[in-house]
């Protein structure tokens, strides 16, 4: 089974708890498993420090204009808003 998707080419992904897609980009196919029913991929979007792996079936070609996706903020994990204070 060939892969989709290129590396570098943008797709949308919608991440599970949104209700709108984003803009991510291909940055590598992962390698083919054995028994596995679809091909991974790791994807990114710029909005987010981190990259995803997403099966090939929650991914779409039908990319348009880059103003058409709303800007996601990342989101911080549980620790990260706290504010350390160094005591005297």
């Amino acid at each position: 089974m060939p892969f989709k998707f290129v590396v570098g080419q943008e797709v949308e992904y919608t991440p599970i708890g949104e209700k709108t897609a984003s803009l991510y980009k291909i940055m590598r196919q992962m390698p083919k498993e054995e028994q596995a029913v679809d091909l991974r991929y790791r994807i990114k979007s710029q909005a987010e420090p981190y990259e995803r792996n997403v099966l090939e079936c929650q991914l779409s070609s039908d990319v348009g204009a880059e103003s058409e996706y709303a800007t996601t903020q990342p989101r911080l994990s549980r620790r990260s808003h706290r504010v350390f204070t160094q005591s005297t």
